[in-house]
């Protein structure tokens, strides 16, 4: 099971556990030190010896071969349209059967796609099955060369997600840490986010209990923003310290991985970041879970299906920088809206969870 990062590896914690409970041993296979770190904490040290984990072999003839060779797979299962050319051309010559969990295409990489289809089309031909996120994105396969017969719309695994065991125990701590002050999350952000986000919360003018948790998307710029916060004139703690939050603490940094959702179990609403920059906007599933009122900004082309359902739900705004401080405070200070979109967020979640259990009926067949 190939999930290229951190939040692909997070989605599909699931369906590996669902599958290792079934008898079957599963390799999960990363491109980034923080997707084996997320393997690592929540497989590695639950499901024994059933799950290992490596990174993804270079997409080169040789290295794609001996890796077959030696792992001598049942099945491939990609995560989220992280296509290889020459792992999927292999896996469909020694017929190991090729299925596409998650799969999402946005429209600028379908054309994409479509423009080197003498080179593209053959590779999405070789997919024995696509598990669709809509059925706009399946069309958009479907133009690509996927076959109606191997094409399914499931809806996003995302949505069904699993809390981990000690969430009530962490929640409380949590709620213990901050002593009863309000909290808001910026996660996920990138560089050129915190600067607005800090700004924002300045602007905002709110009482003296309010609190901004700030998680970067890499913890490793956890210095450069700590130092954006001093600029800024507010009092900032790291959570890697382990002190007791101060009462004059403004910005608390989250600059650890894996805790996120923790925080977002204990938050008054969010912004999720990769999205006032040309990143394409990260997972509004999880605060959405908690039944948290959300800001994004308009970079959305990662999770534009996702994003629309919850702008269109009510329980999602999309802001700019210039905005975003305005639009935050209405949040807060508005407890009718706040109520709203909290509401119209777990509604949301509640129409779109099933996702799991249909692509998990869709693999068996191809394990047996």
């Amino acid at each position: 099971m190939h999930a290229v990062s951190a939040g692909e590896t997070i989605a599909i914690v699931p369906l590996v556990k669902r599958l290792v409970t079934l008898g079957h041993a599963v390799i999960v296979t990363n491109m980034t030190p923080t997707g084996r770190e997320r393997v690592e904490s929540l497989l590695l040290t639950h499901c024994g010896g059933s799950v290992t984990n490596a990174y993804a072999p270079y997409d080169l003839p040789v290295a794609v071969s001996r890796f077959l060779a030696r792992t001598q797979p049942k099945a491939l299962i990609i995560v989220d349209t992280e296509l290889w050319p020459n792992m999927l051309h292999q896996v469909s010559q020694q017929n190991i059967p090729s299925i596409l969990v998650n799969g999402r295409l946005s429209e600028k990489s379908a054309i994409g796609y479509a423009r080197i289809g003498m080179l593209s089309r053959p590779m999405f031909n070789q997919l024995t099955c696509v598990c669709a996120q809509s059925a706009l994105q399946g069309e958009r396969f479907k133009r690509l060369g996927v076959s109606s017969q191997g094409l399914h719309v499931t809806g996003s695994v995302k949505f069904d997600l699993q809390l981990p065991e000690d969430l009530a125990a962490r929640r409380a701590s949590l709620h213990e840490k901050f002593k009863g002050r309000s909290v808001l999350l910026a996660a996920s952000t990138h560089k050129g986010e915190e600067d607005a986000v800090l700004l924002a919360f300045k602007e905002m003018g709110l009482s003296e209990d309010y609190i901004l948790v700030l998680a970067p998307r890499h913890p490793a710029r956890a210095d450069a923003v700590f130092a954006l916060c001093e600029q800024a004139q507010l009092p900032v703690q790291r959570h890697s310290v382990c002190q007791d939050i101060l009462p004059e603490t403004k910005v608390y940094l989250i600059d650890t991985l894996g805790e996120l959702l923790y925080f977002y179990s204990i938050v008054n609403s969010a912004f999720v970041g990769g999205s006032l920059v040309d990143v394409g906007g990260h997972n509004p599933m999880e605060p959405a879970h908690f039944g948290m009122p959300m800001l994004m900004g308009g970079y959305l082309r990662n999770i534009k299906d996702i994003a629309e359902q919850f702008v269109e739900g009510g329980a999602m705004k999309i802001t700019q920088p210039s905005e975003l401080a305005a639009d935050w405070r209405e949040i807060e200070l508005n407890p009718r809206l706040h109520q709203q979109m909290s509401e119209a967020a777990e509604q949301v979640m509640q129409a779109n969870r099933g996702a799991l259990d249909r692509v998990e009926q869709l693999i068996l067949p191809h394990l047996q």
